[in-house]
């Protein structure tokens, strides 16, 4: 059964392979869901057509390349100058690893990398040097649980079979 984003069964599964190991092989994803090599080639082809795949790359530990320090940044826009998207002046500043417009409070969160406070620092200014930023409220990470985990994509349901689970019915 498929969602309404279309992703068959053997889609998700395919997806979750592949955010395990990026690197895997088709003979390898295939064995693992049951198709030929060619046949697992087809498909990831097909998803990233879609669009459902976006990019394979390296996942890189921070700090074993000298970047130590991790916050997250709260931005709020100057009064009247909400329509006006900082996206790409944001874009601008390396040591920005992530950008989200959200909701509430705040305009946007960032995730901030830096190599010690000193850096971190220097950062904070660049961004409150940005156009229309009003305020700004930094959190430095201590420790971090996890991250970048997978997509948790699982068997296909719809609403209405969620809804009948969590109910018991």
């Amino acid at each position: 059964m498929a969602r309404s984003n279309g992703l068959s069964d053997t889609d998700r599964r395919i997806l979750e392979l592949l955010q395990s190991d990026g690197r895997a092989s088709y003979s390898e994803i295939g064995a693992a869901v049951g198709m030929s090599a060619p046949s697992a080639h087809e498909h990831v082809k097909r998803l990233e057509a879609r669009g459902a795949i976006t990019g394979y790359r390296a996942d890189i530990d921070a700090r074993v390349a000298g970047i130590g320090v991790l916050a997250f940044t709260l931005i709020r826009q100057a009064p009247g100058t909400t329509a006006t998207d900082l996206t790409a002046a944001f874009a601008e500043i390396p040591e920005l690893e992530e950008c989200h417009h959200i909701a509430g409070e705040a305009d946007y969160l960032l995730k901030v990398r830096a190599v010690d406070t000193l850096d971190l620092e220097r950062v904070m200014r660049r961004i409150q040097g940005v156009p229309h930023v009003y305020t700004t409220e930094t959190d430095v990470v201590f420790s971090t649980a996890f991250e970048r985990r997978p997509l948790g994509l699982g068997p296909s349901a719809t609403p209405a079979d969620q809804t009948d689970e969590r109910s018991g019915a």
